[in-house]
This record gives structure tokens, sequence and C-alpha cells, in this order.
């Protein structure tokens, strides 16, 4: 599932709901470009409350930002409005 190609970086983010063309609920990391080494989609692996998933980090405004399933958000019992500590632990591919 993973490979740890250079990534470790925890942040904390309020879940934004609505987000992108299919309305998703994300997760934002400001200065991403920096932290990622690109202003492009990343693949990555993350862990938000013990539960670990892919998804990919998308270009937004200058930042990036991490979509989370439905499944993922019942899974922590978090939603678009709520606080989550995120840890990329690597990326994904």
């Amino acid at each position: 599932m993973t490979d740890a190609r250079g990534l470790d970086h925890t942040f904390t983010a309020v879940l934004q709901g609505d987000m992108g063309p299919n309305k998703w609920t994300c997760a934002i990391l400001t200065g991403s470009q920096q932290i990622l080494g690109t202003g492009g989609p990343v693949k990555v692996v993350a862990t938000i409350d013990g539960e670990t998933f892919e998804s990919s980090m998308l270009p937004h405004k200058g930042d990036h930002m991490l979509a989370l399933k439905k499944s993922v958000q019942d899974a922590i019992g978090k939603h678009a409005g709520d606080t989550v500590t995120v840890h990329l632990t690597g990326r994904a591919g």
C-alpha cells in the first residue's frame, strides 16, 4: 500500500465540505508545495484517528486538499466542520 518515499508530515485542519467538482469533504494542507515538492497532484497514504487510507493531494488555490471518502468520514466519526489531525505516512504508488 505504501512506500515511504520521503513523506512523513502531520497537520491539523478543519474539514471543508463541498470542495471540487464532486463536492468532496477535504482537509487543506497549507504550504503544501514546499512539503510535497510539487504543485501537482500527489497520491499519498494518510492516517486520521487510526484510520489509514490512500487518497490524492489535489492542487487547490496554491495549496493542496486531501479528499476524504464518506467511508473514511464515517469510520472516524468526523465530517465537514470537524477538526482532524492528518498524518501523511508516505506516497502511494
